[in-house]
């Protein structure tokens, strides 16, 4: 048995969990501490943190090392979210944080922190039986929420809207909540929202259930409501909706003696779920009520081997890129045997490239993205490419991660830049792996040159420092060889090994 902790410093409230963990029986909740925090209004009114808010914030931390201490914790991880580095003194802030308390703060991505939350809701019990139907993750956070779509068990696509719980408050405030009018406004936005991600991406797909992610839900679902952790009628679902209002939370406060913490963020939480509700029309509602504290203590479990996840997030990442590439009409037959060609040079080239497993999803996605830009601009491909990927979500894959892949791809079509230009976003070795990955995908793309897949029974093997391809054609190569020489001398600069084109002919 073990023990982890988990710190996660949002945009509204800090939070605590310690987690016991036994890989027989999983992750166990056996504390919680939940704090507010004026983070993110600080943020959205000052553009930076003030003093007060962070001395409470050290204060706060301060309490949660000392518990802890106590608990004898085997491991833990503070992390803070993404909207902290949108306060002009985040620096300053996550210093303050060290000097006075000693915890070297982690400041995760929206993609990090998406993908926390993610991997808490994949741990829950018939999560894969339910995205094998059709689902929509939805993930609420202050600033805005992500909506992730499911059918037949893969993600067809992962979305942003700028709608969440702070944002909406500051917006009502700011038109008057006393005015129906003002809340007519904000709920007219929603629903406009909302059906454009509906016409573009649900199109013929029902989704069956709607899964409730995020901190808020966890709240409400344990305090108010008696469907945590089950499934309800979406009917039943927008009923208690109708009935959460704030004199409802007041009375409900006074009858168990408690005081339940962000109580002016119940409103948009309540005006936000109701339009999803009412918009995706999902046939039920499953709100687990977890959270990026257990997605913290589980990937952090996973990394050191203290539990084994069922879930293939792997293939969620491959599944999502295909999407993508379909969304733009990338010319399937040539991108699968592009994915086919890379993953062999990749396989092939193993000892000598010294990139890992992770790196090799990072060249399956390449193959598959690779062409994407053509849809928007033929002449302009790279550039196009390169933007759509960095404004496409990849579940599962972080910020550099997906930036990686598209300097890769924008460098499949434009001269590769040198180090000095790139030494702002890339370290040296991330720099070296875009270009081991640049130069397999290079070879792979010569070899399918014409787009007709001419090649067959296609074997690779490292001899005298040359890649021996050895293949069956089914009509002539020329154009596929004049294209393979230049990208070989390529490759050969990255790798010292030169890679060589022999055809089998076919008696």
């Amino acid at each position: 048995m073990k023990l982890f902790a988990s710190i996660y410093i949002g945009s509204y409230e800090t939070t605590m969990k310690v987690f016991e963990i036994n890989k027989q029986k999983g992750i166990k909740t056996i504390d919680t501490i939940k704090i507010q925090s004026d983070i993110i209004r600080d943020v959205l009114s000052k553009g930076r943190i003030l003093q007060e808010t962070v001395d409470k914030l050290c204060h706060v931390l301060l309490d949660m090392k000392r518990a802890i201490d106590s608990y004898r914790v085997d491991s833990f991880s503070v992390v803070a979210g993404p909207n902290i580095r949108q306060a002009s003194n985040a620096l300053v802030v996550l210093e303050q944080i060290k000097i006075h308390t000693g915890f070297s703060v982690e400041v995760i991505s929206n993609s990090e922190q998406r993908f926390l939350g993610y991997q808490a809701v994949t741990s829950t019990k018939d999560f894969d039986d339910i995205i094998n139907e059709s689902a929509v993750l939805v993930d609420i956070g202050g600033v805005s929420l992500q909506i992730t779509l499911f059918s037949k068990g893969k993600i067809i696509t992962t979305q942003h809207l700028s709608l969440g719980t702070v944002s909406v408050s500051e917006n009502l405030k700011k038109l008057g909540t006393t005015a129906g009018s003002s809340i007519d406004q904000i709920y007219e936005m929603m629903y406009k929202e909302l059906e454009v991600f509906k016409t573009m991406f649900l199109r013929d797909i029902e989704p069956k259930y709607m899964i409730l992610l995020g901190v808020q839900v966890s709240t409400i679902a344990e305090r108010v409501t008696n469907f945590s952790s089950k499934k309800i009628k979406t009917k039943e679902y927008l009923e208690f909706l109708d009935k959460l209002n704030k004199q409802y939370i007041k009375n409900f406060e006074i009858e168990n003696d408690l005081y339940l913490d962000n109580e002016n963020l119940i409103e948009p939480l309540v005006m936000l779920y109701k339009t999803l509700a009412e918009t995706l029309k999902p046939e039920i509602v499953f709100a687990p009520g977890v959270s990026v504290c257990e997605g913290m203590a589980l990937n952090h479990c996973y990394q050191k081997k203290w539990l084994t996840s069922s879930h293939n997030f792997e293939n969620d990442i491959i599944t999502a890129a295909w999407s993508i590439a379909k969304r733009y009409d990338s010319y399937q037959p040539h991108l699968k045997a592009l994915f086919k060609l890379s993953g062999e040079i990749f396989d092939a080239m193993k000892k000598y490239h010294g990139l890992g497993k992770r790196q090799r999803i990072l060249m399956q996605c390449i193959a598959i993205l690779h062409d994407c830009g053509k849809y928007i601009s033929l002449s302009e491909a790279a550039f196009c490419s390169y933007t759509i990927i960095m404004t496409s979500e990849i579940l599962g894959l972080t910020h550099k991660e997906r930036e990686l892949i598209a300097t890769t791809v924008e460098f499949n079509r434009n001269p590769v830049e040198a180090y000095e230009n790139l030494s702002d976003k890339f370290t040296q070795e991330e720099y070296l792996t875009i270009l081991k990955l640049l130069a397999i995908l290079k070879v792979a793309n010569a070899l399918d040159r014409s787009h007709k897949q001419k090649i067959k029974n296609v074997s690779m093997r490292v001899k005298d420092k040359e890649l021996v391809i050895t293949i069956e054609a089914n009509s002539s190569l020329a154009l596929e060889k004049g294209l393979f020489k230049k990208n070989a001398d390529f490759f050969e600069e990255i790798f010292s090994i030169k890679p060589v084109l022999r055809e089998n002919v076919r008696v």
